[in-house]
């Protein structure tokens, strides 16, 4: 009978522990609500990235990958770094 009684105190003690401690993790809202960043802007659809300035044939790639036949749109503007250069590069056409 003793041992049966010693059981049911271990039992209440680990589960009153178990209480306190999923109590304790579960924490409370201390009022600090933690918004996210701002999305980032959206890319103008009119700037040429930078990675189409990383050299002559990328650039070339890209500007032959844009539409032709369309005259509603706003110019491409170029980023303010200037396109790599190659000594080995032969001139390639537009």
């Amino acid at each position: 009978m003793k041992e049966a009684a010693m059981l049911t105190r271990k039992t209440a003690a680990v589960a009153a522990g178990a209480t306190f401690l999923l109590a304790a993790c579960g924490g409370g809202d201390d009022g600090y609500a933690v918004t996210p960043p701002p999305p980032p802007p959206p890319v103008a659809p009119t700037a040429v990235p930078d990675s189409a300035v990383a050299s002559s044939t990328a650039l070339v790639s890209y500007l032959a990958a844009q539409k032709t036949d369309d005259e509603t749109s706003e110019a491409l503007g170029l980023p303010t770094v200037d396109v790599a250069a190659s000594d080995t590069e032969e001139p390639q056409p537009l």
